[in-house]
């Protein structure tokens, strides 16, 4: 269920109110530890902990790496709640504020406000771990345990309204193995390092129905495609498999992905979890941290290209890179949206900084219907290179 956008408070750097609208495809800009991962990853922290039985944000998962709430809370302000608000594109909404526990470092929740179709309503832990004035059964995750009726009855949606799931890549992620053990069953969890991807290719193309490619097979097939290269799934022995890559013009003089390179092996954990969004497999919801992390600049313009076809087909996206390619990729993709129909208002651009404060501000900068972008955008961004350049051509002239 997509989201349409959220708001954090007392957050890691952004103790001010900070309110992030995402689009189909959201990117975060900014120079190291501004707060771009704060943002990314708050999604997935929330998706995480809604699975968890456990009352309360989880901070012993993946995403929060056994963080306490001093790791949380802004730095200058730890006696202040953390405030999150998210707001679902069908008009639903929830607002949860996060205290520091009992127990020293740890984290629970203050209140959560559920607004749905019936109204508002508002729940308050009382500081025993039962909620004012309502008789529950406990908090599974971040929402109280209740029955469908209750819900219904209450928010006018069942609980499944609030509850988020993302797939969340980090920015390093496992390399592929040579040669791969085959599962007897459909993989159906891609885990945010994207061990295992070369599973997800084994079943889609063993499992073409009459010789034709699934959607998801057929996206990444894409992607490579568009480098001039084929991807295929080699037997090696029974039940172990292997991935080669090939030139399109020379199918025979394959070699294993592994010896390609970095970038080919790094890139697959983002394109299987676009693809798997595409084909309703996986969550539709994908948030991705240095998705061209290793590619060449060609490599990083066609993962661009399929960045757009994912947004398109309905998968919503939310990227944190560093890629001036990957944006003048997506701008192009703008003014030429007549062949690939991506739409200014299908992006959502920010500038993350961190003030001297220290505090963390994410601006949103417009772009027209040209890909140009507005005034929020920093006009030395990028312009390290050009610097770079300039200082090398006066030393070089300086050379006898």
């Amino acid at each position: 269920m997509k989201i349409k956008g959220f708001e954090v408070q007392n957050y890691k750097g952004f103790r001010d109110p900070q309110y992030v609208a995402l689009a189909p495809l959201t990117l975060f800009y900014g120079e190291n530890s501004s707060g771009k991962s704060t943002l990314l990853r708050l999604l997935p922290w929330f998706g995480e902990s809604m699975e968890d039985v456990r009352p309360g944000p989880i901070l012993d998962g993946e995403v929060t790496k056994e963080a306490l709430w001093q790791d949380l809370a802004y730095i200058n302000s730890p006696q202040h709640p953390i405030k999150v608000n998210i707001e679902w594109s069908s008009g639903h909404s929830a607002a949860w504020e996060f205290r520091g526990g009992r127990l020293p470092g740890s984290c629970e929740i203050k209140s959560v406000s559920l607004v749905g179709p019936n109204g508002r309503w508002l729940l308050e832990d009382d500081g025993d771990g039962t909620w004012r004035g309502d008789k529950s059964e406990g908090v599974y995750g971040l929402l109280p345990y209740y029955d469908d009726e209750r819900w219904s009855h209450s928010v006018g949606c069942s609980k499944s309204h609030f509850r988020i799931r993302t797939q969340w890549l980090q920015g390093i992620r496992t390399a592929i193995p040579r040669v791969e053990k085959a599962l007897a069953t459909e993989p159906n969890k891609l885990s945010s390092t994207g061990e295992g991807v070369a599973r997800f290719l084994y079943h889609w193309d063993r499992h073409a129905q009459s010789g034709e490619v699934s959607r998801a097979y057929k996206f990444v097939l894409d992607f490579f495609a568009r480098l001039g290269f084929s991807l295929l799934v080699t037997d090696v022995a029974p039940s172990f498999f292997r991935i080669d890559v090939a030139p399109l013009d020379n199918p025979s003089s394959a070699t294993n992905l592994v010896d390609s390179g970095e970038g080919l092996t790094q890139v697959l954990a983002p394109l299987v979890a676009l693809a798997r969004a595409i084909d309703k497999s996986g969550p539709d919801i994908v948030c991705l941290e240095q998705p061209e992390l290793h590619l060449h600049t060609d490599a990083q313009r066609a993962l661009a290209v399929s960045i757009a076809v994912a947004a398109k087909a309905g998968v919503q996206i939310i990227i944190e890179t560093h890629s001036e390619v990957l944006l003048a990729a997506t701008q192009l993709g703008i003014a030429n949206r007549e062949q690939n129909g991506l739409c200014p208002e299908d992006v959502a651009l920010y500038w993350v900084e961190r003030r001297q404060d220290p505090v963390s501000i994410a601006k949103r900068v417009v772009l027209d219907e040209n890909g140009r972008v507005g005034g929020a955008w920093p006009i030395d961004a990028f312009d390290e290179m050009l610097q770079l350049k300039g200082e090398l051509l006066q030393a070089q002239r300086r050379r006898p």
